[in-house]
């Protein structure tokens, strides 16, 4: 039976996303030196292109939800996103001791064992690995709801972790758009999405492109008037601030995710083999230049991107640095695709075998107890 060919418009748009997610970062980790006698204008377009990190984010659990909502559980790409995570953090702690610090730092080294097997050096890597081995349960409550049922929940969670979230920030909330919690959510939409299909593209793409619009000048807007607002009143002293509603669990964000998503579900599917070829590699993107350890030292040591933050030469220079990521992480995974994918699948299925005898067992001898 041949195997079903991956649509490379979804695949496109995780390059496009992952891109996003590099170009945010670049204004959310750079130390910026703006004061009152900038241009409010210029600071907010900068501040601006932070709008790209969660945006890039929610698209990518969108098409998680897309795809995983009619999958089963396998465990063995939920070890092989984990290895490769943890692969990737003990090559950057090497090679970061070595080259940067020119010594082994206890810290780090504790940092990556602990942390770096639990893919918190990478927030995002926790937390789909949290939403991977859910979504089978959640897939199987989702098709317990009727379609008033699913919109009622969808919308309960937007309301309360989305909107009382960004407007409130209240803590007993328990989630920061950084967590399982908001991934789990993005991901019921998505599966709401792919349930949905044939009805929600019968919405226009003038009605799709307009509401995306929308949603983007509004988050742009925001970013201009909390910088304007605290370049006059020094409101607060959190070099953040400006993003309070273009963060995380925005409903700004998550609606021009939406509203994307839904674009290019809508085109004409295709197969290109050279889109997802480059498309396979953006977790690795994420993985490498996302990571704890280096993120200070990548952005505030070697991009630096604050040399030009009082001309226009910063936005060439951030989409050039952008660019220049996106393109070097995916060489590194492809050629470590090509030179240990063999030894690293092998690995992986190793590690599979042993634990699915150890749950296994587990089973049998909990319904033992149970008998």
């Amino acid at each position: 039976m041949e195997k079903k060919k991956r649509n490379s418009n979804l695949e496109f748009l995780r390059i496009i996303s992952m891109f996003l997610i590099v170009l945010g970062h670049f204004t959310w980790q750079t130390r910026w030196n703006f004061n009152v006698a900038d241009s409010v204008m210029h600071i907010g377009m900068v501040h601006s292109l932070w709008i790209g990190g969660k945006l890039g984010v929610n698209i990518f659990v969108l098409i998680s939800g897309y795809f995983l909502v009619n999958s089963r559980f396998k465990l063995k790409s939920f070890i092989s996103v984990w290895f490769t995570s943890y692969v990737y953090a003990w090559i950057i702690f090497i090679l970061y001791s070595l080259v940067v610090e020119r010594s082994i730092s206890l810290k780090l080294l504790i940092k990556t064992i602990f942390m770096g097997s639990s893919g918190y050096l990478n927030w995002f890597v926790t937390a789909y690995l949290i939403m991977y081995a859910f979504h089978p349960f959640i897939n199987k409550l989702i098709r317990t709801l009727s379609s008033k049922e699913f919109i009622t929940f969808l919308g309960l969670g937007i309301i309360v972790f989305s909107l009382f979230e960004t407007v409130f920030r209240n803590p007993s909330i328990g989630t920061t758009g950084d967590d399982a919690i908001w991934v789990i959510l993005v991901y019921c939409v998505g599966a709401f999405i792919k349930l949905n299909e044939e009805k929600l593209k019968m919405i226009s793409n003038a009605k799709l492109v307009s509401t995306g619009i929308i949603s983007i000048l509004l988050s742009m807007a925001s970013i201009f008037a909390l910088d304007y607002v605290n370049l006059l009143k020094h409101i607060s002293t959190s070099n953040y601030f400006y993003g309070k509603f273009v963060g995380g669990t925005s409903p700004l964000q998550l609606l021009s995710a939406i509203t994307i998503f839904l674009i290019f579900i809508k085109m004409q599917p295709h197969h290109s083999k050279t889109i997802n070829t480059v498309a396979k590699t953006t977790f690795a993107i994420y993985l490498i230049h996302a990571n704890t350890i280096i993120v200070d030292w990548l952005w505030n040591d070697i991009v630096r991107g604050q040399r030009f933050e009082n001309t226009p030469l910063v936005f060439g220079y951030a989409f050039i640095v952008a660019v220049t990521i996106f393109v070097g992480c995916a060489v590194i995974e492809f050629l470590r695709e090509k030179i240990f994918g063999n030894i690293n699948n092998l690995v992986v299925s190793k590690l599979t075998n042993k634990l699915e005898v150890i749950y296994n067992r587990f089973i049998a001898k909990a319904e033992d107890y149970l008998d």
